[in-house]
């Protein structure tokens, strides 16, 4: 749970650099509201890096998730996130959230 809460903090620090951080934090919520209190590791930077955003205007990244790091259990999956910005609203909306395996 710390670990979730430390990167949703680091998130919101990116968040403040701009729309593309704005979508990678909401990303990162969408993952931590997925996992619940499941433990999991995220590098925001690396999302960012992975960003595209398409003529309609959806943002689309992908990036490594370390489910249960650093115990006996822990998997890397792939997660991939779009969202965009709707009219009106300072804050994306997620619209897509997969985990590959």
């Amino acid at each position: 749970m710390r670990t979730c809460i430390l990167f949703i903090l680091i998130g919101t620090l990116i968040g403040c650099a701009g729309n593309d951080g704005k979508i990678v934090t909401a990303c990162e919520n969408a993952v931590a509201e997925r996992l619940g209190d499941k433990p999991f590791r995220l590098d925001p930077h690396l999302l960012r890096s992975t960003l595209q955003t398409d003529a309609a205007g959806v943002s689309s990244l992908r990036g490594p998730v370390v489910l249960d790091p650093g115990l006996s259990s822990e998997k890397t999956q792939t997660v991939e996130c779009s969202a965009r910005f709707e009219p009106g609203q300072s804050e994306p909306v997620v619209i897509s959230l997969n985990f590959i395996w």
